[in-house]
């Protein structure tokens, strides 16, 4: 026989999913507010401000924006960055991630300090500035959006917690039979790791998808920039927005276009693609992210 509830235990539930379903409200409240101002006429937008509800509805920021070349292009090298970004990433993290979970290797403790010192002590804007810049030769390329973030510590030690969480008596077996480290790592381990690399993966993705300071501060002249970085521009200049809808053949008058809508329009198209691929790896999460957090 099921044994009923207190009034107290009904008391806290009730209140846990109260405001549990206020935050979620709270959460979503704003994406609201902005998929309705990017599908309000921009005269109403004006009159009423970002409101839940339009008076007038109009899709023509949405015009105006698969209009601009720029916007197009920004999109293509926003995909880009976020693909072969995440891919080597974890492809490179998770070599290092091996390598540092390897109890057998004598100056594993030595590199994750090393991996971990960043977390503490971050390096001047200067230094970093002049390294990536003038040593590395991170200017005005698409690998400067790439590179500079390809290894991130917390999601490493993630990675290697994960690795040193695995059981070992495989791995052993494997080495006994003669495979490789690199045959451990891309035959067993990563296949085994599943969980570990779709969260690490996923916030990677998130990171490249969002970063708009790389862009800042290591494009000048390059005939490209992702969606970040065109937005930022838009919302602090509105001379941005007519250059980001310019395209072939045809002049542009600022008054004509409806740029609190594109403003709307371009950061819907722009967060569209990275929250579709929230669901597919939902169910990695609390795996990955438990065995990650066991101490190695």
């Amino acid at each position: 026989m099921r044994e009923s509830k207190s009034l107290g235990d009904r008391l806290f539930s009730f209140s846990a999913y109260f405001y549990l379903a206020l935050f979620i409200l709270f959460c979503l409240l704003p994406f609201w507010i902005m998929i309705v101002a990017s599908f309000t006429d921009d005269m109403v937008l004006r009159q009423d401000g970002y409101l839940p509800w339009a008076r007038v509805w109009s899709i023509e920021a949405y015009r105006w924006v698969f209009k601009g070349s720029e916007i197009r292009t920004g999109y293509l090298v926003t995909v880009f960055i976020a693909v072969v970004g995440t891919l080597g990433s974890l492809f490179v993290m998770s070599g290092l991630a091996y390598v540092m979970s390897l109890k057998r290797l004598k100056w594993r403790n030595w590199i994750a300090l090393y991996v971990f010192l960043p977390m503490i002590f971050t390096p001047g804007l200067i230094p970093w500035f002049i390294t990536t810049r003038n040593l590395l030769g991170l200017h005005d390329n698409i690998w400067a959006l790439i590179l500079p973030m390809m290894v991130q510590p917390f999601w490493l030690f993630v990675l290697r917690n994960f690795f040193a969480a695995l059981p070992s008596e495989i791995l052993e077996s494997a080495h006994i039979d003669g495979a490789s480290d690199a045959t451990v790592l891309f035959r067993i381990v990563l296949p085994l790791s599943k969980p570990a690399l779709a969260t690490v993966g996923l916030f990677i993705a998130v990171s490249y998808w969002n970063d708009w300071f790389l862009s800042l501060m290591l494009l000048d002249f390059a005939e490209f920039a992702p969606l970040s970085l065109i937005i930022l521009k838009m919302v602090n200049n509105l001379q941005s927005i007519q250059e980001a809808m310019k395209y072939p053949g045809v002049s542009i008058n600022l008054g004509d276009i409806p740029t609190l809508g594109v403003r709307m329009a371009t950061a819907c198209i722009t967060i569209g693609p990275i929250i579709l691929v929230y669901p597919f790896v939902q169910r990695y999460f609390v795996t990955g992210l438990t065995m990650g957090s066991i101490k190695g």
